[in-house]
């Protein structure tokens, strides 16, 4: 069973490099030259569900708990359906279609953590408005 587990990992491993390499270069890349890594601050100002999450990882990785529920609720939760999503994928072999299940409801709730935090703290970092936004560049050009 273990021989499987690691087999189908590799195998995930093998299809997903570049993406996943993609992924961490784009969060390096963008970190270093402007400081921002979401699309939608960027481009429009205004911050996403997830924002804060790179953050938040880092502050976890770090070994800083609650500053990583500080900067994103979320991040324990992203933390436990990664955890079952490693579970059913490669020790209990689950069918598709719960791991597809765990994603909606693991994003619905992301989307309900976001709206908490937007009534809550708009304005506190990480939600606050991207002023050098291209939304705002392009605004400035014209006014």
């Amino acid at each position: 069973m273990m021989k499987k587990s690691l087999q189908r990992l590799l195998n995930d491993l093998k299809k997903a490099w570049l993406p996943i390499i993609a992924c961490i270069a784009y969060v390096i890349i963008m970190t270093v030259t402007v400081g921002e890594v979401c699309p939608s601050k960027l481009f429009f100002g205004i911050p996403c569900a997830g924002c804060g999450m790179v953050r938040a990882f880092i502050l976890l990785v770090t070994l800083r708990f609650k500053e990583a529920f500080v900067m994103h609720p979320g991040i324990y939760l992203m933390l436990i359906a990664f955890i079952i999503f490693l579970i059913m994928r490669y020790i209990i072999n689950s069918n598709i279609k719960w791991i597809k299940l765990l994603v909606i409801i693991s994003l619905s709730l992301l989307i309900v953590i976001f709206a908490i935090r937007v009534i809550i703290c708009f304005g506190s970092e990480p939600l606050t408005i991207y002023d050098k936004a291209v939304i705002f560049q392009l605004l400035n050009m014209f006014y």
